[in-house]
């Protein structure tokens, strides 16, 4: 039996009174996609955070290549971290540095490549992500989706295994949350790397998803694969695929629906 390349095991972590995670599993196999849907505040970047170290969970473990993250010194946490690239919800560029700057940082600071060989690796993951001949824009200058771009770009860098997406298309256009969504399927296409995407949006979700699960009230009570997440029964799936304000998703119930009968017509609501 193969181990899974990142596997979450009875995780719980609680910040104060707050529980945000409970008794969480969820394994990730090399080369998939996995989606992690849930509405905000279900910690679903606390779980990006604790595969990648910066927070510890309560109980539980989570490992990543068989490395009990938690158990490992700093400098092995560290050689698990270049591993993975992380894409930060709006991107996180140093506003300072130019692309080129912001892509080549991780290669300056941690390889001994030759400028050269960076000049070579910078504009071949900005042409993986469509964005060859931005090199020296200012993050001022990009577009959001440009920006999500290039943070792509950073994340590659260094060749990892593993890609962590932070809700990649919060605040973007349909057309510029579908180019995004593109662009996330050819990076695991084209360099193999194994991929978990927090994300909002159910079309980007269901394109690029081998599996989706659903987080709620701190557990994940569904995970398989879109075409089976679709037709799942629980109410709670089935209300956050619909978007619907009425079900057992919300922590408090909606303010009841008023019929046309009881909306006044006077001048103030007009």
């Amino acid at each position: 039996m193969t181990v899974p390349l990142i596997d979450v095991v009875n995780v719980s972590k609680a910040f104060g009174p707050k529980v945000v995670l409970s008794d969480v599993n969820l394994s990730v196999e090399e080369g998939e996609s996995l989606v992690v849907l849930g509405g905000s505040g279900t910690g679903k970047t606390v779980l990006l955070r604790t595969i990648m170290g910066l927070l510890t969970p309560d109980q539980g473990h989570i490992s990543v290549e068989g490395k009990i993250i938690h158990q490992l010194s700093w400098q092995e946490l560290f050689e698990v971290r270049k591993h993975i690239g992380m894409c930060f919800q709006m991107a996180a560029l140093f506003d300072s540095m130019t692309v080129f700057e912001n892509v080549a940082f991780s290669l300056r600071r941690h390889t001994t490549m030759t400028s050269a060989e960076i000049q070579f690796r910078v504009e071949e993951c900005l042409g993986l992500v469509g964005m060859k001949g931005t090199d020296q824009l200012k993050p001022a200058e990009l577009s959001g989706g440009m920006k999500r771009r290039v943070g792509f770009a950073r994340a590659i860098a260094l060749k990892p295994k593993i890609l962590l997406f932070d809700e990649p298309t919060t605040g973007l256009d349909p057309v510029m949350t579908d180019v995004i969504g593109r662009v996330i399927l050819d990076l695991k296409h084209e360099l193999g790397v194994t991929t978990i995407t927090i994300t909002h949006d159910l079309k980007s979700a269901f394109e690029i998803a081998d599996r989706i699960a659903l987080l709620f009230r701190g557990e994940v009570i569904a995970c398989e694969k879109p075409e089976a997440f679709k037709v799942n029964p629980n109410a709670v799936v089935q209300q956050f695929l619909r978007g619907d304000a009425d079900g057992p998703f919300l922590l408090d119930p909606p303010p009841p629906k008023r019929s046309q009968s009881t909306v006044s017509h006077s001048p103030l609501n007009v």
